[in-house]
């Protein structure tokens, strides 16, 4: 009798335990991604003052920047997946070891990126078939933000290798300052104030230029001096993650693994990122309205993207340190757990898009036939808030367990398979409207659940093998 009263006590601490656990990484991983949201609307803000060609200048640069860059910075998938399960498993210098070269690795591909903007910057411009003003406006630009890309790749890498070690703080506070130096650069160089000179595109790309050039130092700071504040440069409060000698030299067995991990990664970024340009266009064909009504509702739902995100970064750890120490059924734990609470959050967040969508549709634009549109698209998408939080969270916990093959999978059956399918045959063949592009989309999101949920279940990602022998780590020439 008295072990089974003991028992229950037992499993409700420990779910405390990890519940603690897994609110203290996702807060700062949900307050970062309101920064990198808020800093977008502030670009978009000040450029738009300037008019539609410099609009139009930056928004085609920076949509295939970025979508380039979050592509290449999948490197930092596969440093989060073994530092975090070398931290799980009290291994310091192989935490070290794998950071060092995922961080050499990230400077590699920030090498590669800056010079193929540089080489690639006219060609798109070119394709688009903008006006002469507004070609020379975002080469330069494209350009400009191109070089930055030689240390906020690094810094992506960086702030994976942070969270991989269970630091999801430092990341904040470094994006804090990266984004506020990004807007108020932003206002200085584009309009002339303080003194500078007024700079227009030019000085939007160059505040973007310093931003990521003073996050990289940050990041560096953070990993190789210890400090965890980088509001406190000048002096040391921690033990530092990497050690110089880690990115002196090239392993291979350890470069093949983060390849290994993070190639899936990177290509279901670019998986997701062509999907949308694709289901772009496809919409544009609906007419200038319905085109304008989707831009508002994927506007207004990516509001409730940044819950999912947080606790899915926190899973991802947590799921990565359990099983380097051994503790498999703690690390199934942590994914439900997880799960539990971005489907509880974000199903919160669907409850005021099926309620209040003409509110929320209204922040975004008055014209009243763009709104009428959007808020039924917007009360669709409501239906779809649970099974983004189930998807994301456990995706997630598969990424941080090294099976990012499967996530990348998961991720091409619901976008590819489900649809762009559909979507094709619902506008060109069916002549639906928007509203059924987005019930569509529902059941992507729905089928990525199943799909999630169940090879979750099964527990296979509890195998996967993610680093190499250690002796070939430490003794390869």
């Amino acid at each position: 009798m008295k072990r089974h009263r003991i028992q229950p006590i037992t499993v409700k601490r420990r779910n405390a335990e990890i519940d603690r656990e897994i609110v203290t990484l996702a807060w700062p991983a949900i307050l970062e991604m309101v920064l990198h949201m808020f800093v977008w609307i502030v670009d978009t803000a000040m450029v738009g003052r300037l008019g539609a060609g410099a609009l139009s200048a930056v928004g085609l640069g920076g949509s295939v920047y970025w979508t380039a860059v979050w592509v290449f910075a999948a490197v930092g998938v596969g440093a989060t997946a073994m530092v975090a399960r070398a931290t799980g498993a009290q291994d310091r210098e192989g935490a070290s070891f794998a950071g060092g070269q995922g961080l050499l690795l990230g400077f590699g591909m920030g090498v590669l990126l800056a010079a193929g903007t540089f080489i690639v910057a006219p060609w798109i411009y070119r394709l688009a078939g903008f006006e002469r003003e507004v070609t020379a406006a975002g080469i330069d630009y494209i350009r400009i933000v191109g070089i930055g890309a030689l240390l906020f790749l690094p810094l992506q890498v960086g702030s994976g290798i942070l969270r991989g070690s269970g630091d999801t703080r430092t990341p904040f506070y470094i994006t804090l300052v990266t984004n506020s130096i990004n807007a108020v650069g932003d206002y200085a160089l584009i309009f002339g104030e303080f003194g500078f000179p007024a700079l227009g595109v030019k000085g939007a790309a160059i505040a973007t230029l310093a931003a990521h050039v003073a996050g990289g130092f940050l990041t560096l700071w953070a990993l190789f001096r210890g400090n965890r504040n980088p509001l406190a440069l000048f002096y040391r409060n921690g033990t530092p993650l990497l050690r110089p000698k880690d990115i002196m030299r090239v392993d291979v067995p350890t470069m093949r693994t983060l390849l290994a991990l993070s190639g899936p990664a990177g290509a279901e970024e670019a998986l997701m990122n062509g999907s949308r340009m694709v289901t772009s266009f496809m919409i544009a064909s609906l007419g200038t309205v319905a085109f304008a009504a989707n831009q508002v509702t994927v506007a207004a739902e990516s509001l409730s993207f940044m819950p999912g995100y947080g606790f899915a970064v926190a899973s991802g750890i947590l799921v990565g340190q359990n099983l380097g120490a051994g503790r498999y059924d703690r690390a199934m734990q942590v994914g439900y757990r997880s799960m539990r609470y971005s489907a509880m959050v974000m199903g919160s967040v669907g409850l005021a898009f099926l309620l209040i969508p003409d509110l929320i549709t209204r922040a975004f634009t008055n014209d009243l036939r763009v709104v009428r549109i959007a808020a039924v698209c917007l009360r669709i998408a409501a239906l779809e808030q649970v099974a983004i939080g189930v998807t994301d969270v456990l995706c997630g916990s598969l990424r941080g367990a090294g099976d990012t093959r499967t996530a990348l999978k998961i991720t091409a059956t619901g976008t590819w398979l489900v649809r762009m399918p559909l979507i094709a045959v619902a506008i060109y063949l069916v002549k639906l409207t928007l509203p059924a592009v987005w019930g569509i989309t529902c059941l992507d999101w729905a089928v990525r659940a199943v799909l999630a949920l169940n090879h979750f279940r099964a527990g296979r990602w509890r195998g996967v093998k993610i680093r190499p022998d250690k002796r070939e780590v430490y003794e390869s020439p």
